[in-house]
């Protein structure tokens, strides 16, 4: 029992090692996104709102006179790009999936543990346990 109590023990470390890892980068991957696509939205509304009013008065206050619509629209457009690619690597990664497994199975591994060390389960349950959890989170290389 003692051999299982270390592997789920290790096992418990890898997926927290992962959670610890990827929740900072998933959390910067979506605030990215958002900022990127509301500035983007921002500077696409300046011309479509204010018209050419709006553009006039930013290029009066620019010295020297800049082409302030083609940098409105790099900006807009180096905005949307930004945000394009942050969102599509947290999907082509699945990141929100793999934490949300992650953390579930961190949570029946802790359980595990405790059931494992006060004797509350059978080694052959507790095997079979093991065995499930862990396939739930494959894509996380145990540190063992």
């Amino acid at each position: 029992m003692e051999e299982l109590l270390n592997k789920v023990i290790s096992r418990r470390k890898s997926v927290q090692d992962f959670i610890s890892k990827q929740e900072p980068k998933n959390r910067l991957l979506i605030n990215v996104a958002i900022i990127c696509g509301i500035a983007a939205t921002t500077l696409s509304g300046i011309p479509a709102i204010g018209g050419t009013n709006a553009i006039n008065g930013l290029k009066a206050i620019t010295q020297p006179q800049l082409p302030v619509w083609q940098i409105i629209c790099i900006a807009a457009a180096t905005f949307t790009a930004t945000a394009t690619i942050a969102t599509s690597m947290r999907n082509n990664h699945d990141t929100t999936m793999k934490l949300s497994k992650a953390q579930v199975c961190e949570a029946k591994l802790e359980m595990l543990e405790l059931l494992i060390e006060s004797n509350q389960i059978e080694l052959k349950q507790a095997i079979e346990k093991y065995g499930e959890y862990s396939s739930d989170v494959a894509f996380i290389r145990s540190s063992s």
